[in-house]
């Protein structure tokens, strides 16, 4: 696992985060062929037979993680990549691939929080911004928290958005959140349960925590195997199917609501999951009309299949609740 220009240290990760028990190589030599960062990746699903967490091992030590990064971009505030003609394309046919769909994007697209009242809410790793302040417009008070400098500076001075920069265990406050959000922060943590104990600390009593994170039940999981999008490595540490990401949630002290799955973001899946095993292309390469054709097709086959298997959906959501103070 070396590169000559920013080598990754690692740290073994043997035994299952959630049950302790081994886990079997599901696949072996992964590399990022979404941003590049150095080294080929190894993951492990749990053989406990009411289990099935899946990891990576070795993974980037903690304090080298940084490096899996470097060429990450999710918090620009554009895709610059789609220009013209296929910017209009890739929105007409997301949008037609979107068709009876609309009621779930909505509420997607707002975290479910179409019926709970407004109140003070957080979101861990806020990226550009976007998402608080579509909610501030809804009448929630936001914060984010980041560890990104160059997204806190774009979301406090663009957006006038206050931000905590720097770990979540950091952020002191006078008064505890209604709402905690992470939409696809889980995966990324190396002591996800701890991060979880950290959002106790900041909630209300009976205040509510909702996550986004790719769900390893998908049908693109299934179908896409080592070159499926959502596994991400080097940077996706833990990866969750809604039974495993609620028995997280109950091994961190919350009263899990509910879990569920859907197929809203499976454009994108199509279009950036790899179709060479182990190829670099780089997200920061253009998009082709192939790749949007891709995830159009690849959108409106995971819907069929989601009417069938409502487990199949790309990412999975939890609704859970601060019981106990």
């Amino acid at each position: 696992m070396q590169n000559d220009m920013y080598p990754i240290a690692t740290e073994t990760n043997i035994v299952c985060y959630l049950c302790g028990e081994s886990g079997a190589i599901i696949y072996r030599d992964c590399v990022d062929h979404l941003f590049g960062a150095p080294g080929k990746w190894d993951f492990k699903k749990c053989t406990a037979i009411n289990c099935g967490h899946i990891w990576l091992d070795p993974r980037p030590h903690v304090d080298d993680i940084g490096k899996a990064y470097q060429n990450y971009y999710t918090h620009d505030a554009n895709d610059t990549r789609l220009t013209g003609w296929l910017k209009i394309l890739r929105t007409v046919l997301h949008r037609l691939s979107l068709l009876g769909l609309y009621k779930e994007r909505q509420r997607y697209k707002h975290m479910y929080l179409d019926e709970v009242v407004q109140g003070n809410l957080l979101e861990i790793g806020c990226g550009n911004g976007k998402r608080l302040n579509r909610l501030r417009n809804l009448g929630w008070k936001v914060t984010g928290q980041e560890i990104d400098p160059a997204a806190y500076e774009f979301v406090t001075r663009n957006l006038g958005i206050s931000v905590h920069l720097g770990p979540l265990e950091s952020l002191n406050i006078s008064e505890q959140y209604d709402v905690i959000l992470m939409s696809h922060v889980i995966e990324h943590v190396h002591d996800p349960a701890a991060l979880l104990i950290s959002c106790l600390r900041l909630l209300k009593h009976d205040g509510l925590i909702i996550l986004l994170t790719p769900n390893t039940d998908s049908y693109g999981h299934r179908k896409f195997r080592a070159d499926w999008r959502g596994l991400e490595p080097p940077r996706h540490l833990h990866l969750f199917n809604s039974r495993t990401l609620m028995r997280l949630m109950q091994k961190s002290g919350f009263q899990c609501q509910k879990s569920w799955t859907v197929p809203i973001t499976a454009f994108g899946i199509g279009q950036n999951s790899s179709a060479v095993p182990n190829s670099v292309t780089k997200l920061s390469q253009s998009i082709s009309y192939r790749d949007i054709f891709r995830g159009f097709w690849f959108q409106l086959l995971a819907r069929i299949v989601f009417i069938l298997d409502k487990q199949s959906g790309e990412e999975c959501v939890l609704i859970a609740r601060k019981t106990k103070d």
